[in-house]
């Protein structure tokens, strides 16, 4: 019988769309992608939440018992993180989350979990340093060597190396993506609507997010140099962006002229389906790191989900 995975990528194949519009690229660069499935706790689905640059994926998966659990997959393996539910994780292994047993969010490393002092509400992301940003009831707050810091933004989504932090500010009628850095914040404007908010960020401050277009549909916005570039679509009318590495490259899903929404990656200027190149289109692209690994989640049958490394060739 063949594995789901094996079903996975038949799946894909017997699926692979047409020829797409002039606007959008036939391949990447790269020929293809190979898949490694992550596997479970000995349930039947997992899911992929963040990767770091070492490879290492965190996410949820079912245990024998059908109960979800995190875990953090490195070196080929599933560690099992309990009741918890990972959010990010650094090139140090150290997850960030909330335990499923109580309130606040915990930092996991190398078995042990050490609560933040902040009640969190939901913590979003963790760099080299161990630094945190998330939400808390009172707003959102960064986390230093344990203490808590009240950031004067609406929201955050990210925060990299530099201690830069990705969010948003309420403007009058209306939310602008945002950088927050030593206690300054850089407004990155809106498009039409005046709404805009940012997804990521990576090492050289370049942000990622969205803005509604002329039709009130999202963009994808890259904001680099005090600029925000529209990435384009895959000849549809959206773009919704996932990740950003330190190469630039960004990990997106867009429309297609047929409708359908598909994997994407924005490259040197181009945007590229990577349903083209073996990337499932059922499912989800979830992050990407600096070796152009893509983590993701995938549903190769009805009600099942896993999380799957792709790996360039």
């Amino acid at each position: 019988m063949p594995s789901i995975l094996a079903m996975a990528l038949l799946t894909t194949a017997l699926t692979a769309a047409p020829a797409l519009a002039p606007t959008a690229a036939a391949s990447v660069s790269r020929a293809d992608y190979r898949a490694v499935d992550l596997g479970t706790l000995g349930g039947d689905s997992s899911y992929a939440t963040a990767m770091n640059d070492r490879g290492d994926v965190v996410g949820r998966a079912q245990g024998a018992d059908g109960i979800y659990r995190g875990f953090l997959w490195r070196h080929g393996r599933m560690i099992d993180l309990g009741a918890f539910s990972p959010t990010d994780v650094n090139d140090r292994g150290q997850v960030v989350g909330v335990r499923d047993d109580g309130p606040g969010a915990y930092v996991w490393h190398r078995g042990i979990f050490r609560p933040l002092g902040e009640p969190f509400t939901w913590p979003v992301a963790i760099n080299d340093r161990g630094q945190v940003v998330g939400h808390t009831d009172t707003g959102p707050v960064l986390w230093t060597n344990g203490r808590a810091r009240p950031l004067p933004l609406g929201q955050v989504s990210d925060i990299n190396e530099r201690g830069q932090v990705a969010g948003g500010v309420y403007v009058p009628d209306g939310f602008h993506a945002a950088l927050w850095h030593r206690g300054r914040v850089t407004d990155l404007g809106a498009g039409p609507f005046n709404r805009s908010n940012t997804y990521a960020l990576n090492d050289h401050g370049w942000a990622i997010g969205w803005q509604f277009s002329a039709e009130q549909v999202e963009r994808g916005i890259l904001w680099r140099h005090g600029r925000a570039l529209d990435v384009g679509t895959l000849g549809g009318s959206f773009t919704r962006l996932r990740a950003i590495n330190n190469r630039g490259e960004i990990l997106a899903s867009s429309q297609a002229t047929d409708g359908s929404e598909r994997p994407a990656l924005w490259r040197r200027g181009v945007l590229h389906d990577l349903s083209l190149a073996g990337v499932s289109t059922e499912g989800e692209v979830v992050d990407i790191d600096d070796r152009g690994r893509i983590a993701a989640s995938i549903r190769p049958v009805w009600g099942v989900s896993r999380a799957v490394v792709y790996h360039p060739r």
